[in-house]
């Protein structure tokens, strides 16, 4: 087994220590709403979400004092409410609930509240979510902060991940390549014969589903380990380099070897035990690469558990 020398013991420190508190801003784009309503019994509400754009992704996170039915539809179907067909999302819930849409075309929606059927008023507070890249300059009614990325953010995130591949440079042998964060129109990340791109949808559209920075951060810093992992691949003349489980299992065992383990196990065992959120995501990002799959999770938990992976 080869030791490291006092230098590179030192550089291996730097990175182990830059990675333990890397975190990219990803609250910072995404605008959110948060709101009260008072549902009288035998009475509907709904809150109007204006001018969504086609694809926008938007997350609903709520609780209730009581059972409530809940729709998240079009104009056209709000008008026809309750005579509604073809609702983006309806359930009835109790206490706490959460959800997320993809808009499928441009407009005008609505969050209906209904408690029709109850006997007593409802308490409803909820927060509306939405990847603001995607809203661009529409908005949220609420308490709502609009915009685009802005330039500062974005050179922030760029900053960050200029660092992170120089550090990686003082422990790997590979030829540079460009690693950037863009708005790309699409909720992607992935890498290209020039490099890897992390678009600014995909982690908003990561934060809007799973709705915590913490556990999209950790998601976030897979991705650049898996997409990496393909270019250091296709760089050292691997014939797999194209293969997502071995991308992953790239991703697992470096992340390991750069004291990550505590990130990349809490990262698959959320995913492995809440179905549900996978489902959301992979439906969401309409890609069978980059959401982590139950399946993908639990591979993941038994390579972190493999104390022979850093051998291989």
């Amino acid at each position: 087994m080869k030791i490291l020398s006092r230098r590179n013991l030192y550089l291996f420190v730097l990175v182990v220590c830059f990675l333990s508190v890397v975190a990219w801003p990803v609250s910072a784009i995404v605008a959110e709403a948060t709101f009260n309503v008072d549902v009288p019994p035998g009475q509907w509400k709904a809150v109007r979400v204006r001018n969504l754009p086609q694809g926008a992704v938007i997350g609903v996170e709520a609780q209730t004092n009581g059972a409530v039915a809940v729709a998240f539809v079009s104009q056209t179907e709000y008008r026809q409410f309750p005579s509604i067909t073809r609702p983006l999302f309806k359930g009835q819930f109790d206490r706490k609930f959460s959800f997320s849409v993809t808009i499928a075309s441009a407009g005008d929606y609505y969050l209906v509240f209904d408690n029709r059927a109850g006997i007593e008023a409802r308490a409803i507070s909820a927060t509306v979510r939405g990847a603001r890249g995607n809203l661009g300059g529409q908005e949220l009614q609420g308490n709502a902060t609009q915009g685009s990325i802005d330039e500062e953010t974005l050179r922030k995130l760029q900053g960050q991940l200029d660092e992170f591949q120089r550090k990686l440079g003082q422990i790997f042998i590979f030829e540079p390549f460009p690693l950037e964060i863009k708005q790309c129109g699409a909720p992607k990340a992935f890498a290209s014969g020039s490099g890897v791109v992390l678009c600014t949808e995909y982690a908003q559209m990561l934060y809007v589903t799973l709705k915590d920075e913490n556990k999209t951060n950790d998601a976030l810093l897979f991705t650049v380990f898996h997409e990496l992992g393909h270019i250091l691949l296709a760089q050292w003349k691997s014939p797999v380099f194209d293969n997502e489980e071995v991308a992953d299992e790239f991703a697992t065992a470096t992340m390991i070897l750069l004291g990550q383990k505590d990130r990349v196990r809490a990262k698959a065992e959320f995913f492995a035990k809440r179905p549900s959120e996978a489902e959301a995501i992979a439906k969401a990002f309409k890609d069978d690469r980059h959401p982590l799959s139950v399946q993908r999770a639990r591979n993941i938990i038994r390579w972190a558990n493999d104390p022979k992976l850093l051998r291989k």
